[in-house]
């Protein structure tokens, strides 16, 4: 038996009946040899960790630009954040550790530069729209190029199911995109782990970002029910108890779902209609109301529009630059398109273009989008 074998059968002994066993993943569309010492999922998560896609994620806008400050989270710090919730969450539970872990640091690896703006101006931009998640599916299918012998990181079907379905806690998928990893379907009990974990980690992490850029009120807040409930009694800050308050009711919230619905396998949660890793009524009411004070008083703030104008601006010129001439485009990037972009004309031409430019913007970092926008449009302050 050799070390993998053994993880193998830790997990059939250890992980609870409902968990995914790395020895049932559906597998990868490229087979490969097992690896010795490592199941699939953690095998996954190596991958994530070291392609150019995550490295890019330290240079990306969670909501402050990059260069705004030292201390904000980017979508990397976030990423870490998610991943750190997700295990807590799924330690609780009984559930798969590496498959939680490869899901939450691959969760935003097709995040746009400048943050949810990038992703809105995109999606405006491209007759077919951008979504993130759909964005970061491309890059772990065919887009990273770490393996020359195929396309992508080559994950399995969990993992990228988990990329594509991070997102249903608030958004109904479309059906007739992405069919092959199954969009109506509900993904295991560890991705819905994520589910949960990535809002938990962006609502908690904004608002300390919004306090400490001094955007928010601490006085006003208070007002809010989950700040009401968190004060009373102890001294402690309660903005640091937002995610302890969350993860607890998370866990016992689902613990009592898995029970009422007589959940005791993989198939029972993908059959299940409904989330069953999610918050209880009362605190998802509570929690909401924050989100909703957030949005209100700290993502339309003028100094956070101020920074999300620059990147709508830098991302809107670079798109139309692009499509108007391709050869302002690196090489590499349209090489595989040349002898076409060459030969064709007009709309033919923007119809081969969008992809190119779609997938080249969107994995840029905040930072090289300046410099790009620099080189090809013209200087732009980068604060205001």
């Amino acid at each position: 038996m050799n070390i993998r074998q053994g993880l193998e059968e830790r997990e059939h002994r250890e992980l609870a009946t409902y968990a995914m066993l790395s020895t049932e993943s559906r597998g990868r569309e490229h087979p490969i040899e097992p690896d010795p010492i490592r199941t699939v999922f953690q095998r996954d998560r190596d991958r994530i960790i070291h392609c150019k896609a995550f490295r890019r994620l330290e240079y990306k806008t969670q909501v402050f630009v990059n260069h705004e400050g030292d201390h904000y989270r980017t979508r990397l710090t976030h990423s870490l954040e998610v991943w750190q919730i997700g295990q807590t969450i799924a330690t609780a539970l009984g559930l798969n550790l590496n498959l939680v872990g490869a899901i939450a640091l691959g969760h935003d690896l097709g995040h746009t530069p400048f943050g949810h703006s990038g992703e809105d101006v995109l999606n405006s931009l491209l007759p077919e729209g951008f979504r993130h998640y759909e964005q970061g599916v491309r890059v772990v299918e065919e887009l990273d190029d770490s393996y020359p012998d195929q396309p992508g990181l080559n994950l399995t079907f969990e993992v990228r199911e988990g990329i594509l379905k991070h997102v249903i806690w608030k958004i109904v998928l479309d059906p007739n995109r992405f069919s092959h990893l199954e969009p109506t379907v509900m993904p295991s009990l560890e991705a819905q782990v994520i589910n949960m974990a990535d809002p938990i980690a962006f609502i908690s992490h904004d608002l300390d970002d919004g306090l400490r850029a001094g955007i928010l009120d601490e006085a006003d807040l208070r007002r809010l029910r989950i700040a009401k409930r968190l004060s009373a009694g102890s001294d402690r800050p309660w903005t640091r108890r937002v995610i302890p308050l969350l993860v607890t009711n998370v866990i016992r919230a689902t613990v009592d779902r898995l029970a009422q619905f007589s959940i005791n396998s993989p198939a029972d949660v993908r059959e299940h209609p409904e989330l069953l890793v999610d918050f209880s009524p009362e605190i998802k009411q509570e929690k909401e109301e924050l989100s909703d004070y957030l949005y209100e008083n700290f993502y339309d703030d003028y100094r956070v529009r101020r920074m999300r104008k620059q990147g709508i601006r830098i991302i809107e010129e670079l798109y139309r630059a692009f499509i108007s001439d391709w050869r302002l485009l690196p090489t590499a990037v349209t090489a595989a398109k040349r002898d076409e972009l060459i030969s064709s004309k007009g709309e033919d031409q923007a119809q081969l273009l969008r992809p190119i430019v779609r997938d080249y913007i969107a994995g840029m970092t905040d930072r090289f989008a300046f410099k790009t926008y620099a080189q090809v449009i013209g200087s732009i302050a980068v604060s205001d």
